[in-house]
């Protein structure tokens, strides 16, 4: 007869465990299951949707999964140890779930040490998780390198995760999510349309009703989670990497305004509070972070010994309206105004972690570019990003100007196209006084794939089979927007990044098909740059090709 899962690893790690690590796991208590005698083990139960961690610091990380195919209110088991055989607990403790959080997981580890690898998994009585592998943040002091990467914009039905099999293979000690993570909407259907994603791409996961509906209520957002997390690449790189994890819009609605009471958008749209309420909430449950008194705050910060301090700005939750109708028009009547966008207590917040940050680089985790987009006629391709909210754009930018903060980095997802450029005050006819790295996407429509309202009334036909845009039309592009060094409209992939306390060195990790599957990636040539300490503009700082 067969040994459980439970007394098997209790044979061999026997009394290893309760030393070192520990375990808080809060939602027992909110769920009113701290005692054993209400919430029994589980037996059964899959983990389909893979584990994951995030926030890491150097002595704690939050830790996540979800247990599929159970009823009611019960317990998992997670282990957490230092070799993957788990020959070395160091912790072992139950954490309590039911059905009120979708059978989510959450547990926040502490007492671990600094820049250490550990590596954990989740139990029931018959079944266990998928092994995650954790690394710790390095600890104060510390001059280490640090290794991340970034990315944004995985539309789960436009392509295939290429880039993230390319990801998981990466040495990182962290990957930042810039925003949606999920689509609400679904932009392209599954059979017959222009999209070249084959069926075997949403074969695998359930229902079509699930991919094709557009989310309103709570069951449908926990849908989309689960069926983006069918996909082994993504599973891959949580099960790798701890992450540090923002939304944008889409994972609520497509361009929403969260201070709105109705999001700032039209009747059609059918948002409401209601709607944002269900859609933050199957974020928090979803997600590998939020543990602590500020569970349900995005902005946030982490350091990464004396090289990076990363922090992390919400720029939904607090926006009032875009103006000019969000439209490709030149800036119209009140486009000036004042108009929330971090809001006031999240710039104050901000602007402190700047001016107190010692690290050798200040990097802005931002969802929505910074630069300008400018196209023709002197319209601008949008304002939904920092361009529609001038006032607070130039306050942060005078800050960083005025005190002298230098060796600032935007880290930004959202247009689905990788651009590189230098961040200028005076809406980008002033100076320059930080750099942006705009990551592409991993699937979402890139701008070449797209039609594309070019300004002036120039509509530039996208292809969405084999992208190639005219480089002409790029140089057109780059005249009005003299800050931007480089662009790709065609390609999807993300970025890594390697930071040392004397340089910052930037690789556009970019993929040469999400059509069918491949890793193939293109070369790195021109799209790697290596930025030094004091180096206020990107110009002229592409390196040699990655090794």
């Amino acid at each position: 007869m067969s040994q459980s899962p439970i007394t098997r690893r209790r044979f061999v790690s026997g009394a290893a465990a309760g030393a070192g690590a520990v375990v808080l796991a809060p939602q027992s208590f909110a769920l009113g299951l701290a005692s054993a005698r209400r919430a029994p083990m589980f037996r059964g139960g899959r983990f389909s949707d893979g584990v994951m961690s995030g926030d890491p610091t150097p002595t704690g990380i939050t830790l996540w999964t979800r247990v599929n195919g159970v009823e009611g209110a019960g317990r998992v088991e997670l282990e957490i140890a230092r070799d993957r055989a788990f020959r070395r607990v160091v912790q072992r403790k139950q954490i309590a779930t039911r059905g009120l959080v979708n059978h989510a997981v959450k547990a926040r580890v502490t007492k671990l040490d600094p820049y250490e690898e550990y590596y954990y998994r989740f139990s029931t009585r018959t079944g266990e998780s998928r092994v995650g592998k954790i690394r710790t943040a390095l600890p104060p002091g510390s001059n280490q390198p640090v290794r991340f990467a970034f990315f944004s914009c995985q539309d789960y039905t436009h392509g295939y995760y290429n880039a993230h099999e390319v990801m998981a293979a990466g040495d990182y000690d962290f990957v930042v999510c810039l925003g949606d993570y999920i689509y609400s909407e679904t932009y392209h259907s599954v059979k017959g349309t222009k999209t070249a994603v084959r069926d075997d791409r949403i074969g695998r996961s359930g229902p079509n009703k699930s991919i094709v509906r557009e989310a309103r209520t709570l069951s449908d957002y926990r849908k989309k989670y689960s069926l983006y997390r069918s996909d082994p690449a993504l599973r891959a790189v949580h099960a790798e990497f701890p992450m540090v994890m923002l939304w944008d819009d889409h994972e609520v609605q497509d361009n929403y305004a969260g201070a709105e009471r109705y999001g700032g958008l039209g009747p059609s749209k059918r948002f409401g509070p209601h709607r944002k309420k269900v859609a933050n909430r199957a974020f928090f449950e979803s997600m590998p972070a939020f543990a602590g008194k500020n569970r349900q705050r995005l902005f946030r910060s982490l350091r990464f010994g004396n090289v990076v301090d990363l922090i992390v700005m919400d720029q939904r939750s607090y926006r009032e309206n875009q103006p000019c109708r969000d439209a490709v028009v030149p800036p119209c009547d009140g486009y000036d105004a004042p108009r929330d966008f971090l809001g006031r207590r999240q710039m104050n917040y901000v602007k402190g972690k700047l001016a107190a940050s010692k690290a050798a680089w200040k990097v802005l985790a931002n969802e929505v570019p910074i630069m300008p987009t400018r196209v023709l006629g002197g319209a601008n391709y949008t304002y939904d990003t920092w361009t529609g909210y001038p006032r607070e754009r130039e306050e942060l930018l005078a800050f960083l100007r005025d005190r002298g903060i230098k060796d600032t980095v935007f880290i930004t997802g959202d247009l689905h196209t990788f651009i590189a450029g230098d961040v200028r005050t005076d809406l980008g006819d002033g100076e320059t006084v930080a750099l942006e790295f705009v990551g592409g996407s991993m699937t979402s429509q890139s701008l070449g794939e797209t039609t594309l309202d070019a300004g002036g009334g120039v509509i530039l036909p996208g292809n969405d089979a084999n992208p190639n845009t005219d480089p002409g039309i790029i140089e057109a592009l780059r005249g009005v927007n003299p800050w931007v060094d480089q662009a790709d409209f065609d390609h999807h992939g993300f970025a890594k990044v390697v930071a040392t306390p004397s340089a910052f060195d930037v690789q556009m990790v970019r993929v040469e098909t999400i059509k069918q599957r491949s890793r193939r990636t293109l070369p790195s040539a021109g799209w790697r740059y290596r930025v030094q300490r004091g180096q206020q503009s990107i110009k002229g700082v592409n390196g040699p090709p990655a090794a």
